[in-house]
């Protein structure tokens, strides 16, 4: 694998200096030596902002190297863009949608995707508990490698097999002063956005990833997922709207209130759950901001730091779509997330200090443009065969399901005026007609996916590779066969940070360590998300709860740099805070 200019194969290493600020410095150095805790020399090359170097050849695969920018090409800004669930195949079908002209009827072969000119490789997407390794990834362990640089198991964010946490790129940039920002249009606490931002074995309990990201320190975050920061959903008691506010966040819902914020924190929650697909925004849901809105009001409000940014960008839901197998919203949730692309790739080609990495966690679904019914001549099946069809909806099949009344008498005319499918049959009519409304959007798919001669092999994930896309300084690239804990390694070789030694630092085990100076310990999960431990000696009472980012010391409250992380009622704490009994 190499970085290598477009127009030269040159390869050239830069070095630079990663110089956090002193108050950074001075804490590392201060928890360390107040814990006796010896701290890998990586963790203390972090806060001393030793001499680093910049993307140089670090050894990912024993078959390749990785080079770097153009000498004296610092590496300011990094932006993970992830399009969940997209495989090559989608792409292609998101291309020709795109080069399809309905009024025409032509086809233009030229027309291309933001993202094709940066193509470069591609990515491996296996997981591993260190012992089977599995071909078909899920989303969480995904997101952690991506994330974390470790391989893990499905439905754990952010911590590895054994269920110990691990830090994340994003929480190792706000340690070096960078500004770090979430977008996605699921629910911020979905699997992706939880990788990077919080840390539990379990992807759905979104009451506490929620609570873990409002607390982690994030700059930016916009997405869906309202009703899981809040009662009734939560059964802790807590409000976490009210708690992002009191933080010092402007928390918006609306696409105008968003766009209205020109400086300062900004926290967006535009869906009570899951945003809108982007073909159905307009109709259903035009309050919302598209994901390429979102992307550049998180690059503006990120990039006024003088010290850089880290930025991850999800497009949720053509993950989703492939799910159902319903090829329109797949389509144009991927045309969504490329207009997301050129709005990233804008800002790197303008400002020459970014790097973006981009690619997808697994393929989704099998889509493939063919199925049984194009077998044969070849010369009889035009491209307008599969993209026609597609392009006659005005609606995703979730859409369609929206405007299906109570009793499902307009079925036709629903399909004929959003589908495009003035066709329809009796034994369609009646399968639309007994769905349940989650399931219509199966339906609708398998409708039109006939209809555009798309197959598809499976309603789950697959396990081929996926595409990589980049972009550095002096429009360079990353090329080769990655695995996908090699995005965290190259980000984190960028600017210096050791993700390993940072773990043994922020996710320390408290019971174990307080009982070692003969602390009386007491540990309370009885309520989901709001456990809490107690350790007492002498005079001293220190009462930390899961999920915050602050513990109280005879009910004085003392601000972390990280969240504590409670997991089968062992609590993860901050290095700091084993030395407050010991003072």
């Amino acid at each position: 694998m190499y970085i290598i200019p477009v127009s030269s194969y040159e390869l050239r290493v830069a070095r630079r200096r990663a110089l956090p600020s002193a108050g950074v410095r001075q804490a590392f150095i201060k928890s360390a030596i107040e814990t006796g805790i010896k701290i890998a020399s990586a963790v203390l090359r972090i806060s001393l902002g030793l001499s680093l170097i910049l993307a140089h050849a670090i050894s990912l695969l024993a078959a390749g190297q990785v080079g770097a920018p153009a000498p004296d090409t610092e590496i300011k800004n990094i932006i993970v863009m992830i399009a969940d669930g997209t495989s090559l195949s989608g792409l292609t079908l998101a291309r020709w949608y795109k080069a399809y002209d309905v009024k025409t009827g032509t086809i233009d072969t030229k027309a291309t995707l933001a993202i094709d000119e940066l193509a470069s490789g591609l990515v491996r997407t296996y997981w591993s508990d260190g012992k089977t390794v599995g071909a078909i990834t899920d989303s969480a362990p995904a997101a952690t490698s991506f994330a974390c640089g470790i391989k893990t198991i499905a439905g754990y964010v952010g911590m590895g097999p054994d269920k110990v946490p691990a830090a994340s790129i994003l929480e190792a940039a706000r340690l070096i002063g960078k500004s770090t920002g979430l977008v996605a249009t699921s629910n911020i606490q979905h699997a992706t956005p939880a990788g990077f931002s919080a840390h539990y074995s379990d992807r759905n309990k979104y009451d506490i990833i929620g609570e873990q990201q409002a607390y982690n320190g994030i700059d930016v975050v916009l997405g869906g997922g309202s009703v899981y920061l809040e009662e009734p959903y939560r059964k802790d008691s807590e409000n976490i709207i009210d708690a992002i506010k009191v933080m010092g966040y402007r928390y918006v819902t609306t696409k105008n209130e968003m766009e209205a914020t020109k400086e300062g924190r900004l926290w967006g929650m535009f869906a009570p759950d899951a945003m809108a697909y982007d073909i159905d925004r307009e109709e259903l849901s035009p309050s919302e901001p598209s994901l390429a809105e979102m992307t550049a009001k998180a690059i503006q409000l990120l990039s006024k730091s003088n010290d850089g940014f880290f930025l991850m960008v999800e497009g949720s839901k053509p993950d989703w779509m492939a799910h159902v197998n319903e090829p329109v919203g797949l389509v144009t949730d991927i045309l969504a997330f490329d207009a997301a692309v050129g709005i990233a790739l804008d800002f790197a080609k303008t400002s020459q200090n970014t790097m973006l990495l981009i690619t997808s966690d697994h393929g989704t679904g099998g889509i493939s443009i063919g199925n049984v019914a194009t077998n044969g001549n070849y010369s009889r099946e035009p491209l307008t065969k599969f993209i026609a069809p597609l392009k006659k909806a005005s609606l995703s099949g979730a859409g369609i399901a929206q405007k299906l009344n109570e009793g499902r008498t307009n079925v036709i005319e629903v399909m004929k005026a959003f589908f495009g499918i003035e066709d329809l049959t009796e034994a369609e009519e009646r399968s639309i007609a007994n769905a349940s409304v989650g399931r219509v959007q199966n339906v609708a798919g398998s409708i039109i996916s006939r209809r555009a001669n798309i197959g598809w092999t499976t309603t789950g994930h697959t396990g081929e590779d996926v595409l990589l896309s980049t972009y550095l300084p002096g429009d360079r690239r990353i090329t080769g066969v990655l695995d996908n804990v090699d995005i965290t390694k190259i980000c984190a070789d960028a600017w210096g940070v050791d993700l390993k030694a940072l773990t043994q630092g922020l996710f320390c085990n408290a019971e174990t360590a307080f009982r070692a100076i003969g602390a009386h310990i007491e540990i309370d999960t009885s309520v989901q998300s709001g456990g809490k431990m107690t350790a007492t000696k002498g005079d001293r009472v220190l009462v930390i709860h899961e999920n915050k980012n602050f513990v109280l010391l005879n009910e004085k409250k003392i601000m972390l740099d990280s969240i504590v992380v409670q997991q089968g009622g062992v609590f993860y704490v901050n290095a700091k805070v084993l030395s407050l009994l010991s003072e």
